[in-house]
């Protein structure tokens, strides 16, 4: 009888532990598509809200729009600086939906190591254009004096972005991996 009894807990452990295993599993999936879908919107975001903040204007530019902005904004010496300032802002572009495409790639069910590694070389890339575009903005507040706000809405998104798409690298479910 005691054997019995001891079999029957045994068996209901074991249902408890595959209870608990499922659950984490689920908590796991959550928590890595809400990280790439906070990383997803806070990119597309950043398409959308000012990359440049004029302070005492409504001249504010997105980001888009900065790369044919910036080419034409040098005149005389600064002709050359201004095109490379647009040149780097249209590659920082590229670089940011090559990152969220690599990031929406994650929203499957099952994903495997692959898309997981791309995504995060994809969010190193990101964070460090990143740390040289946070750089180009700076230059250009101090370069209009105090036309342009230091603070970058874009910059910001794209940065949340980047960090998201590391995050979520950090957070592949134990179980989709090879």
């Amino acid at each position: 009888m005691d054997e019995k009894t001891a079999e029957d807990k045994v068996k209901e452990l074991r249902l408890q532990l595959y209870a608990l295993r499922d659950r984490v599993t689920r908590l796991e999936v959550a928590a890595f598509r809400a990280v790439v879908a906070v990383g997803s919107a806070a990119m597309v975001l950043g398409y959308f809200v000012p990359f440049l903040l004029a302070t005492k204007e409504d001249d504010s530019i997105g980001l888009l729009p900065a790369v044919v902005g910036l080419g034409d904004s040098g005149s005389g010496p600064f002709r050359g600086e201004a095109r490379l300032a647009a040149i780097v802002v249209g590659v920082f572009a590229l670089v940011i939906l090559v990152a969220l495409i690599a990031l929406l790639r994650l929203f499957g069910n099952g994903v495997r190591n692959r898309p997981v590694r791309v995504a995060r070389v994809c969010g190193i890339v990101l964070l460090v254009a990143c740390v040289f575009m946070w750089l180009l903005v700076f230059g250009l507040t101090g370069h209009f004096e105090g036309r342009v706000s230091a603070f970058s809405p874009a910059m910001l998104s794209f940065t949340i972005g980047g960090a998201a798409a590391l995050v979520a690298a950090a957070l592949h479910p134990a179980d989709w991996r090879d």
